[in-house]
């Protein structure tokens, strides 16, 4: 092996490492290889920078101007618009109106308005969408949310099978396609083989996944129902109040256990300082917390002590009861990444949180240094103005059922984002039309039809898998310009040259969808879609039987919840632990390997 084909396959195994690793974010470490390979020198010139500039346009066309990364930032803002006109939500009441009282009747409903759903909607959209319904549902059945958040990861997986829209591996995979110059996939072209796939996964859930699942309470069981019972209270300081000039520590304020200070706010403006740090001066407003049961009957006014108006120099202004409410960090959160003191949260946003639930583990104390990821559950305490403001500017998922805070969705846009979601149905059904141009049309109607206001269409756009893409694209061209993929393939088929085709598809789904398990879907898209292609050209074939199995099988990853972006985003909601997607995923990967082994070849023959 030459020496660029030896660096840059030393350079994926690298990269493989370093996505299992987890200690550094897939996109950081895709860019990075993606840098090497623009400053590593070999025969005189970077891998991806040749001297002849025809050659150096055309591949960072490729990388740049594939429609694969076009098609999945479109459809992210055509799914957000369907999420922000409150379409999305409709089928979530049709599915509590149908799900009934039994866990077999709401596996059944889930299982159809989930799937249903991806035929319009990416898996990542849908889940967000249902997490806080099947909380709601659960609450009122009294079942746990733990019966049923697995199973709607598993569905919303199996339901992106559906079309190429479904999850952005399809539309990664396919552009690679269409880059190769192949025959790109048609819409539903997949429909076939994936209605087999996810009945699978219905009757497995159904029949004996669901004995292997856990009942366990969420977070927000955890917390005394006591804690409900406290209020806000707004107070100002007065100009003779002997807090002035003090810090909180200095003060006996801070050895109350009956009164907490949430916010200071000065001049109208919320005071950023630290608390810890804050010197209070004559007309802050004041914003403390207190248990109702202290202040009951005392002056007729709830949620203030009389002693501190009298002690400590306040003014009572007003008083708002608060509210405990469960949140989760969606992949787009602001929060994601940073620590809640990175962020001064409570100053930030005037919102008390009580516990943070990640993996199986409930922290109650010491997390205000803890890194937030996606998936975080959250319990929040504080007045439902905040709240809203939370859930609006920080992209978190409401999980309680608090009526104050229902979103506020643009119903009478909908009609915009069904007609951008036809033209994408009917238009992508056809290959007469490039689907990134079919997709660009659907994001400017629901743009320029009011579905999304200008901010939003940029944070409806996950970019840590579009710059995830872009570096794991650039591996795959490296290893395509080399020749590397070549050589790989061909060791491959010196020793494996003599299995029947079949047994080879099933191999390459294996193989795809244990390293599923183990990296990002859609860097496995990326980096296995080349090999595929390959395979197929090297055994004299269509090698669309080995892309579908590449497509098929990164979808494929049910029992490590770092595999799948859904998994991680239901861990913490449902209580769950690693082990249990562990017990009901692993059959499942096998159920899917087995029925993908027989059915590929029958829909998609050599």
């Amino acid at each position: 092996m030459p020496p660029d084909q030896l660096f840059v396959c030393l350079l994926v195994l690298a990269t493989v490492g370093m996505f299992i690793w987890e200690k550094v974010s897939p996109d950081v470490v895709a860019m990075c290889a993606f840098f090497l390979l623009l400053v590593v020198p070999f025969n005189g010139h970077p891998i991806l920078l040749p001297v002849d500039k025809a050659q150096k346009a055309s591949i960072m066309a490729g990388i740049f101007g594939n429609n694969a990364i076009l098609t999945v930032a479109f459809m992210f803002i055509v799914g957000t618009a369907l999420e922000r006109t409150g379409l999305a939500e409709s089928f979530g009441r049709w599915f509590e109106k149908v799900a009934g009282r039994t866990e077999m009747q709401a596996l059944l409903a889930l299982a159809a308005v989930t799937i249903g759903l991806h035929f319009f909607i990416t898996n990542t959209t849908v889940v967000l969408v249902f997490i806080p319904v099947v909380m709601g549902l659960c609450r009122r059945t009294g079942m746990a949310p733990s019966r049923f958040l697995i199973p709607l990861s598993y569905l919303a997986i199996a339901g992106g099978m559906l079309t190429m829209i479904g999850t952005s591996t399809n539309m990664l995979v396919n552009g690679i396609v269409k880059q190769k110059g192949l025959r790109p996939f048609t819409m539903f072209e997949i429909t076939g083989l994936g209605t087999v796939l996810a009945v699978g996964t219905v009757l497995y859930l159904i029949f004996f996944g669901r004995k292997l699942l856990p009942n366990r309470a969420c977070l927000a069981t955890l917390i005394d129902s006591e804690a409900e019972r406290e209020f806000l209270t707004a107070a100002i300081v007065s100009d003779d109040s002997p807090l002035v000039g003090k810090t909180l520590a200095e003060t006996p304020l801070a050895k109350r256990r009956d009164m907490r200070i949430v916010e200071v706010r000065r001049s109208g403006n919320r005071v950023e300082v630290p608390l810890n740090e804050l010197q209070f001066e004559p007309g802050d407003r004041v914003i403390i917390k207190s248990r109702l049961s202290g202040v009951r009957g005392l002056n007729d006014v709830a949620g203030i002590d009389v002693a501190a108006k009298s002690e400590f120099g306040l003014t009572y202004v007003q008083t708002e009861k608060a509210v405990l409410v469960e949140g989760m960090l969606g992949p787009r959160s602001k929060l994601v990444g940073k620590t809640l003191r990175e962020v001064g949260f409570r100053q930030h946003f005037g919102v008390i949180i009580l516990a943070v639930h990640r993996q199986g583990a409930n922290l109650r104390e010491s997390f205000e240094n803890l890194k937030l990821e996606v998936g975080d559950t959250l319990l929040f305490e504080g007045s439902a103005e905040r709240m809203k403001e939370l859930f609006r500017d920080s992209d978190v998922t409401n999980l309680s059922e608090t009526k104050h805070l229902k979103p506020t969705y643009r119903r009478q846009r909908a009609w915009v984002a069904l007609l951008a979601l036809g033209l994408v149905m009917a238009l992508g059904a056809k290959d007469f039309i490039p689907f990134e141009w079919v997709a660009l049309g659907a994001a400017l109607l629901v743009v320029l039809g009011g579905c999304l206001k200008s901010d939003e269409v940029y944070q409806a756009i996950d970019w840590k898998i579009v710059i995830m893409i872009l570096g794991t694209l650039a591996l795959g061209e490296a290893l395509d310009r080399t020749g590397a993929s070549k050589t790989i393939i061909h060791g491959l088929m010196g020793l494996i040259g003599a299995w029947d085709k079949r047994l080879i598809l099933s191999a390459v789904l294996l193989l795809t969808i244990v390293f599923t398990e183990l990296l990002s879907n859609n860097a496995v898209a990326a980096l296995l879609t080349p090999f595929a292609i390959q395979m197929g050209v090297d055994m004299g074939v269509d090698p669309r039987p080995f892309i579908v199995a590449v497509m098929i099988g990164a979808s494929v990853g049910f029992a490590i919840p770092a595999g799948y972006q859904t998994h991680m985003m239901v861990y913490s909601a449902g209580g769950y632990r690693f082990t249990d997607f562990i017990r009901a995923g692993i059959p499942l990967d096998i159920l899917l390997w087995i029925l993908g082994s027989i059915f590929i070849p029958l829909f998609f023959p050599f």
